[in-house]
This record gives structure tokens, C-alpha cells and sequence, in this order.
């Protein structure tokens, strides 16, 4: 039993939480291609973005369209600590050192996401995603996209994050380290490749192949007619039922 594939199936998670996206931390201040701008001196002019990155508590809807369009509500002392970053191809909503109190709405105009990443407690929801897509989520946040229709949805949860997600997806790929979920029960996958470290979740349903890897107490369950493979280490469980 080889759980060296495991392992390396949550670089990712941690790449998307820390290397990838945040690019400096400052006397106690978290970055995001830089300290970011008040969304009065963002340029919203050029190409909309098909990524996007929270760091925080608040919470963001987002709606499809093909220009970029946010608007913010809530407690305006707290809107003003909103910053926003706009740099190849990806949006980020981010907190100045000051703003740690209340959360507040961001409702963002753009194209359905190719990649949306939660770092900290807050919260994404989108009813479109592209038809190649990645979900990253580090910490205790949550993202919801209740209409998936693609070709590859790749899931990575570090933490105690929670994915939600319903529709079809011909490949679906999940990394979980930790206690985090992936609660697909309205998702249909042609085939699954799962990968849980810890004692979290997921379930999903499937009449194809589906391949799960496990160290620890995690557990995943499928509805459907699905081939079920497993390998694992401690007490996780892989559950197929029709």
C-alpha cells in the first residue's frame, strides 16, 4: 500500500492557503499581491477575472457575467476595511490590518469561476463554475456552488472547511487533510479519485469508478452503481450503496 500518492495530494491544499496566493506578510498583515486597494481606487476597467480569492471572515455571492461589477454591503465601519487586488486573472478580498470585527457582503459580477480559494472563515457561494474548475478552501470557510456542469471539478480542504456542491461533473477529485467535509450528495461524478488524510468527509453519488485513499478516520459515501477502491490506513471507510 503506497500512501506516498496520499501525502502528496494535500501540496496543493497548503500551496492554494499560503504560497500560491498570498505573496508577503507584514509587520502582522496578511498580503495578497500586495496590501490591496479600497474598492473606490480599483480599476475594474480591464479584463474581468476568472479566479477568486478570500481571506477573512466576510462573505461573497457571486454572479454571472461577462464584466467585473462588485458591490459591498453590510456595516459600513467595516466595509471600509475591505481591500481588493486585481492581477493575472484573479480577484482578491482581503481585510487591512484594523478591519477583524464584523463580517460584511461582497457581491461580485463576473465570469462563472475557474478557481475559487477560502482562506480563513469566511464564506463563497456561486451558482456557476467553469466546466474545468477548483475549489481550495484553508481554514473554517465555506463555498457552495449548487449548479456544476463540467468536464473536471478538482476539491482541496485543509482544515475544517466545508464544500458544498450538487450537479455533474465527468471527473471529480477530492483532497481533504483534516476534519474538513465535501458534501456532494446532489453531485454526480462518471468517475472519482478521493484522497482523505484525518477524519474527514465525503459523499457524492457515482455509477462509474471511484478510488479512495485514506490515513486515519475519515469516510466517504457513495450513492450509485460505482466500481469502489479502496486503500486504507486506521479506521476510514468507503461506503458504495445503491
Amino acid at each position: 500500500m503506497d500512501f506516498r500518492k496520499i501525502t502528496s495530494a494535500f501540496v496543493p491544499i497548503m500551496a492554494a492557503g499560503m504560497a500560491t496566493m498570498l505573496s508577503g506578510c507584514h509587520d502582522g498583515e496578511i498580503s495578497l499581491h500586495g496590501a490591496g486597494k479600497p474598492l473606490a481606487e480599483l480599476d475594474l476597467s480591464g479584463p474581468a477575472p476568472d479566479s477568486l480569492v478570500l481571506l477573512g471572515p466576510d462573505s461573497v455571492k457571486i454572479e454571472t457575467g461577462e464584466k467585473l461589477a462588485i458591490k459591498v454591503e453590510g456595516d459600513p465601519e467595516q466595509a471600509a476595511h475591505l481591500r481588493f487586488t486585481l492581477k493575472d486573472g484573479t480577484l482578491g478580498i482581503l481585510r487591512d490590518r484594523k478591519g477583524q470585527g464584523q463580517a460584511v457582503s461582497v457581491l461580485v459580477t463576473m465570469p462563472a469561476p475557474k478557481s475559487l480559494t477560502m482562506t480563513g472563515s469566511g464564506r463563497i457561494a456561486t451558482a456557476d463554475l467553469a466546466r474545468k474548475a477548483e475549489i481550495n478552501i484553508v481554514g473554517s470557510g465555506d463555498i457552495e456552488t449548487p449548479r456544476v456542469e463540467g468536464e473536471k471539478l478538482e476539491v482541496s480542504i485543509g482544515g475544517s472547511g466545508t464544500y458544498r456542491g450538487a450537479g455533474h461533473t465527468a471527473d471529480l477529485e477530492v483532497n481533504i487533510a483534516g476534519s474538513g467535509s465535501a458534501k456532494m450528495a446532489d453531485l454526480k461524478a462518471d468517475k472519482a479519485d478521493i484522497s482523505i488524510l484525518g477524519s474527514g468527509g465525503a459523499q457524492f453519488a457515482s455509477d462509474g469508478t471511484v478510488k479512495a485513499s485514506m490515513m486515519g478516520s475519515g469516510s466517504v459515501r457513495v450513492k450509485g452503481r460505482a466500481q469502489c477502491e479502496v486503500s486504507a490506513m486506521g479506521s476510514g471507510k468507503l461506503v458504495c450503496e445503491p
